[in-house]
C-alpha cells in the first residue's frame, strides 16, 4: 500500500509540472486523472481523498481558483467570468459557487478588497 502511495504522489508531482495544466480543462474528469496517474478512478479518488481531505471536484476547483488569482492582476480588464472560463471553470456560476466556498464571499468583492489593500 505504501508503494502504491509513493507511486501516485510521484506521478502527481509529475502531472503538476506538466504545460499547460490539467485543470484548465473544464472536461477534464477523475478518469483523466486516473490514466495520467496510471490508476483506476477508485484509487484516484481516494488519493485525493486522503492526501486532500477534499473532492475531486473541489480540487480541481482550488487549483482553477488559484490559477485565475495568479493571472488576475495581469487581465484586471477582462472580466472575471472570461477569466474564470479561460482557468477550465464551465460557467460563471460553477465559478462564483466555487470561489465562494473557498473564500466565503464572492470573486467581486474578494477582488475589489484586494485592490483595497493594496
Amino acid at each position: 500500500m505504501q508503494n502504491w502511495r509513493a507511486e501516485t504522489a510521484r506521478k502527481y508531482a509529475e502531472l503538476l509540472s506538466k504545460e499547460p495544466p490539467f485543470f484548465l480543462d473544464p472536461d477534464y474528469t477523475i478518469e483523466d486523472f486516473a490514466a495520467e496517474l496510471g490508476t483506476n478512478r477508485s484509487y484516484a479518488s481516494r488519493f485525493v481523498n486522503e492526501s486532500f481531505g477534499i473532492s475531486f471536484p473541489t480540487f480541481l476547483n482550488k487549483f482553477r481558483i488559484a490559477y485565475l488569482k495568479r493571472i488576475q492582476h495581469d487581465h484586471n480588464d477582462t472580466p472575471l467570468y472570461k477569466l474564470a472560463l479561460t482557468c477550465g471553470f464551465r460557467n460563471a456560476y460553477t465559478f462564483r459557487r466555487a470561489f465562494y466556498n473557498e473564500y466565503g464571499m464572492t470573486p467581486k468583492r474578494f477582488f475589489r478588497k484586494q485592490d483595497t489593500d493594496s
